[in-house]
């Protein structure tokens, strides 16, 4: 005689209130695994890009700073500029030491390296820095290759100066090196090194009011006003 088989079980039955715990549960995993898996592809990316191995696709368009020079400011020459051809570049010799005749005797030297002087002078204010040429936005070019032959030189961004290059010898300077030396400083055709923390190039120069004037290591204190004279 066969035994009765027992009843089947019901089912556990679940209140709304413990299915509700149940599926928010799983809601919170799905979410806290999400977040694991994309912080641990965040963290293998930036291990990649600060080795080296891969390149960063960012802050490279910024390198150069996306603002724009104002007067007084370093300027970014463009990318790829080549040095500019001495015979074009035209020059204002500013001296602002009490030495009388520095501004001619360099004139004279960049004269017969090829390059036109508009004029030489004193310069009416202070300049403790050693070398700072000043230009305009199609000159900045210009002044890069000028800023090779003179020594803990600076390039400032000047929109009152767009067709020339001034050339303002500071307190510091001493002298330029030998004829021979500068001649091959500025035939040098290696690629112009772009300053640090140097600024994009306006689009056109125009008056404006002086930007924060940045002080490098050779230049201490400025005067911004100055005036050329034929004759020292």
């Amino acid at each position: 005689m066969n035994p009765t088989p027992p009843p089947p079980e019901e089912p556990r039955q679940i209140s709304p209130r413990l299915q509700f715990r149940e599926a928010r549960q799983r809601r919170q995993n799905l979410a806290f695994s999400v977040i694991a898996a994309i912080m641990v592809a965040l963290s293998l990316l930036s291990i990649l890009v600060f080795t080296g191995i891969l390149p960063t696709p960012f802050f490279n368009d910024f390198s150069q700073g996306k603002e724009e020079a104002r007067a007084g400011e370093v300027p970014c020459f463009p990318e790829g500029s080549e040095p500019a051809s001495l015979d074009g570049i035209h020059a204002t010799v500013l001296n602002a030491t009490g030495r009388p005749g520095l501004a001619n005797s360099i004139a004279g030297a960049l004269e017969e390296q090829g390059v036109t002087i508009d004029a030489t002078g004193n310069y009416e204010g202070q300049f403790y820095g050693t070398v700072k040429l000043t230009a305009g936005r199609s000159q900045v070019v210009a002044a890069y290759t000028l800023a090779r032959a003179f020594t803990d030189s600076t390039v400032r961004y000047a929109p009152s100066d767009p067709t020339s290059v001034t050339i303002i010898l500071g307190e510091r300077f001493t002298d330029l090196p030998s004829n021979e030396d500068v001649a091959a400083l500025l035939s040098n055709t290696d690629p112009l090194k772009q300053a640090e923390n140097c600024k994009a190039i306006p689009a056109e120069d125009g008056t404006e009011q002086p930007g924060e004037e940045e002080s490098s290591p050779g230049e201490t204190e400025t005067e911004p006003a100055s005036q050329t004279e034929q004759s020292e």
